[in-house]
Order: structure tokens, then C-alpha cells, then sequence
């Protein structure tokens, strides 16, 4: 069970625009996907799963519909292509980022979980919890009795100092067009800055909604051919491809990585198996 997928459709179902019953939908969905990749697994379609919606195959269909219109829910994107299932495998779905500002926390219904601090400490004196300390007591600046059982006599003050919890270092999370882009696998690591900068030069995209209708679209290709036409020829150490390999994805033609045929690098125009042949 994805417990923190479902607390994220908890606290944003609104933000996209879902219905109550939409919003039980997705919990469905979460309750069936991975925290990591937040893709789903196992068919999305069984009998438990129907029973759970309370719905008919095709109203359940038609419901995962409704998410995907609204962008709430998308299929997984392996090697460039949808996997939107066909006989013999069934369909993988997506739940995309709904937190504007992932990874989401859902501490007590916030995105983010606020930094702790530790508090100071005093020393607890009878007779001055409500009136507090007058205004000569040094105990007011220097802090608690420190080594004279109790006394005041003889002893020194001990303050002790407010200090911040130490966060635990952690990756910046991609954004989400550098989340699409990278899916897409239109262009390499490398070449992901700069091509999210041209589009949003060139074409000015309106917010989040824009990004995920062009990769549901599967545009990002034929932009990615057209941003190198004008700026980023293709390497002239890559081999020409061979248009076969890579199950027809034209990504393969700008990444070596999409060059593989019956899961090894494609003999015909992998570069390497090209440079190992040469030598």
C-alpha cells in the first residue's frame, strides 16, 4: 500500500479539479502503486479492484479516463513509449506529481515539514511559574543552576544554547518539466537544460498543464528535432540510426540509449557495438 501517494491525493485532489468520487478513484490507484516510482503495479482492471470502486469494468474505465482528462493520472513512459497495455500485458499508470512543491510531507496536511528547533532550558524555580522571574534574577540571562545540589550558593549558571536541527542533505527534486523531459528521453541528461531553456524561449509554455499535455501528446520529439535543427546538430560521432531498433521510437535517432533490440545495444547502430566491432 502507498501510504504517502495517498495522503499527496488527500491533501491536492482539489487543486486538480477532481470530484469527491474522482478523488476515491485515485485512492484506489495509489493504494495499487509504488511510493518510488509511482507507477502501478499488477492489472488495474481485476475483480478486487472493481468491487473496491464499487463500479462496472467500463464505468472503472471510464473513471481512470476522467483522471487522465484532468491530468490527475497518466500511462508510464518505459523507453520513450506509453504503456498502455495490449494482449498478453497489461496497462502500467502513473500518478504524477500533484504536490507544487515535491517530495510531498503531509505533516499534519502541509506539504513541507517545518524545521525544528530545540527549545532552552531553564531551570524550573517554585513559586514563579505564573509570575516568572523578576527582573534582577540572573537566571532571567544566564540560563540553570549548574553543581550545588540545589543551592545557589557556590554554584555557577549553565546556559543552554537554542541550535537548529540538522537536515539531512538531500538531492533538489527534479521540476517538473525536467521530470517530463527526462521521461521522454528525447535527449540526454546533458542536453536537458538547455533544451527546457529553448522551450520556454521559443514557445513560452503556460504552467504545469502545458508540460504534461505536450509529453501526453508525445510532441517532446518532434521539439527536440526541431530544437537541434537550429541549434544542436547531432554529434557527428553518433552513427546514423538504423530506424529499426528501439521499437520505431524516434528518440533513438538523437539517444543512443533508446538503440536496443531484443534487450541488447542494436547491432546495426549502437555506438558501442559499433566502436567494439572497430577494434
Amino acid at each position: 500500500m502507498s501510504i504517502r501517494l495517498i495522503v499527496e491525493v488527500l491533501d491536492h485532489w482539489k487543486d486538480f479539479g477532481l470530484t469527491a468520487g474522482e478523488r476515491s478513484d485515485l485512492i484506489i490507484v495509489a493504494e495499487n502503486a509504488n511510493d518510488q516510482t509511482r507507477e502501478t503495479y499488477g492489472p488495474m482492471h481485476e475483480a478486487f479492484i472493481l468491487q473496491r470502486a464499487g463500479k462496472s469494468a467500463a464505468g472503472w474505465k471510464n473513471s481512470l479516463g476522467k483522471l487522465m482528462g484532468k491530468k490527475a493520472l497518466e500511462y508510464a513512459v518505459r523507453n520513450g513509449r506509453e504503456m498502455r497495455g495490449h494482449p498478453g500485458q497489461h496497462a502500467v499508470y502513473r500518478i504524477p506529481e500533484l504536490c507544487p512543491d515535491p517530495p510531498h510531507s503531509g505533516h499534519k496536511g502541509m506539504c513541507t515539514r517545518p524545521e525544528r528547533v530545540t527549545s532552552e532550558v531553564t531551570q524550573s524555580h517554585p513559586g514563579r511559574e505564573e509570575m516568572g522571574h523578576p527582573t534582577d534574577d540572573p537566571s532571567s540571562e544566564m540560563g540553570h543552576l549548574s553543581g550545588a545540589n540545589g543551592s545557589p550558593d557556590g554554584c555557577e549558571w549553565v546556559t543552554s544554547p537554542v541550535t537548529p536541527t540538522p537536515l539531512s542533505p538531500q538531492s533538489p527534486p527534479l521540476s517538473l518539466p525536467h521530470r517530463l523531459v527526462r521521461d521522454s528521453g528525447v535527449v540526454t541528461d546533458e542536453e536537458r537544460e538547455t533544451f527546457i531553456e529553448w522551450i520556454k524561449n521559443t514557445l513560452g509554455p503556460n504552467g504545469p498543464g502545458w508540460w504534461r499535455t505536450v509529453a501526453s501528446n508525445g510532441d517532446f520529439a518532434a521539439l527536440a528535432e526541431k530544437w537541434r535543427g537550429e541549434h544542436r546538430p547531432a554529434p557527428a560521432s553518433l552513427p546514423r540510426w538504423c530506424g529499426h531498433c528501439g521499437d520505431g521510437n524516434p528518440a533513438a535517432q538523437f539517444n543512443p540509449n533508446f538503440r536496443q533490440s531484443d534487450d541488447a545495444p542494436c547491432p546495426d547502430c549502437h555506438p558501442d557495438v559499433r566502436r567494439s566491432n572497430a577494434s
